[in-house]
């Protein structure tokens, strides 16, 4: 899905001869055509940017979320399994008027939950950050027991529904440096964190360990000790996975009827339209969407069974 224009100019950047794309009316035309075939376009209907490539508009911001939209429609609607998108520009989104913090809080409106975020993975360090988008100290501010609990709860949802985990073993991230170390460096750990530990465990029987002190508990995720490690904000989460392995990491919508995954970096606006980004990340967002999709068919399909015996 996207904009002809937008792609002929790309072909031709990247010196690609002969037929690259071809557009389809449908979803339906475009999953029946041969994939070794040009590549099936779903036209969207906001006109192509006339600014150069990397320069945050209005029109570029209109065109993603157009596609963000129509694609969220098509999973919904159960016409399409899964969606990958690249990164988007929030400049741009907010040149147009939008004021969503991101494509997590966009998809995950529109799915119509009232629980959902972003589930970050790159090799086996999974990280689910409570709070997203904003600045530290507004995000630091906000948290509480309740916010912590529900975050905590969309976690293990999110360990069981998406990587089929039964017993997952996930761990919070502490706030102060060595986890407060009994109070001495806060009591953000035995006020917010805590409380909000066990409210999880009582209210729906989520076992939760720490918190953990926050410059140990990324590299024993990395290591494979945890399923899944819950940070409090957004830096907390993403400076350890990106000093992993970026090519292979992503996001992954989770908590909505939308399967939607994206490369763990941003729109590297430098690089725009200089044919020398790299399309590895979004080649394994695509794969590991297809891995989702596969690992949930075949729930469905034993769940069904089961059903019959």
């Amino acid at each position: 899905m996207g904009q002809a224009g937008v792609f002929t100019r790309a072909a031709s950047t990247l010196g690609l001869a002969g037929t690259v794309f071809e557009k389809v009316a449908s979803a339906e035309e475009g999953f029946a055509q041969d994939s070794s075939g040009p590549l099936p376009l779903l036209e969207l209907e906001s006109p192509v940017p006339e600014t150069a490539p990397g320069i945050p508009s209005a029109a570029s911001g209109e065109a993603a979320v157009e596609g963000l939209l129509r694609a969220g429609a098509l999973c919904l609607d159960g016409r399409a399994a899964a969606m990958v998108t690249p990164p988007v520009h929030k400049s741009s989104l907010r040149e147009a008027g939008y004021h969503w913090e991101g494509q997590t809080q966009l998809l995950g409106k529109l799915g119509g939950t009232r629980r959902f975020g972003m589930l970050a993975c790159s090799g086996r360090l999974r990280v689910f950050p409570i709070t997203r988008h904003m600045g530290i100290r507004e995000a630091l501010n906000k948290l509480d027991s309740a916010m912590v609990a529900r975050g905590l709860r969309i976690a293990h949802e999110a360990a069981r529904n998406l990587l089929g985990l039964e017993n997952p073993r996930i761990a919070l991230a502490g706030m102060n440096p060595h986890a407060s170390d009994g109070g001495a460096f806060g009591d953000e750990e035995e006020r917010v964190l805590l409380p909000g530990i066990k409210a999880a465990f009582e209210e729906w029987g989520f076992k939760t360990e720490g918190p953990a002190v926050p410059d140990i508990v990324f590299h024993e995720g990395a290591a494979g000790k945890w399923d899944v490690v819950v940070a409090l904000y957004h830096d907390q989460a993403f400076i350890p996975l990106r000093m992993l392995d970026r090519s292979a990491g992503h996001t992954v919508l989770v908590g909505s009827p939308i399967l939607r995954t994206s490369p763990m970096h941003g729109p590297a606006c430098d690089l725009a339209g200089k044919g020398g980004a790299d399309c590895e990340p979004f080649a394994q967002a695509l794969l590991q969407a297809i891995a989702y999709v596969d690992r949930s068919c075949s729930k469905s399909s034993i769940a069904e069974k089961s059903s019959l015996l």
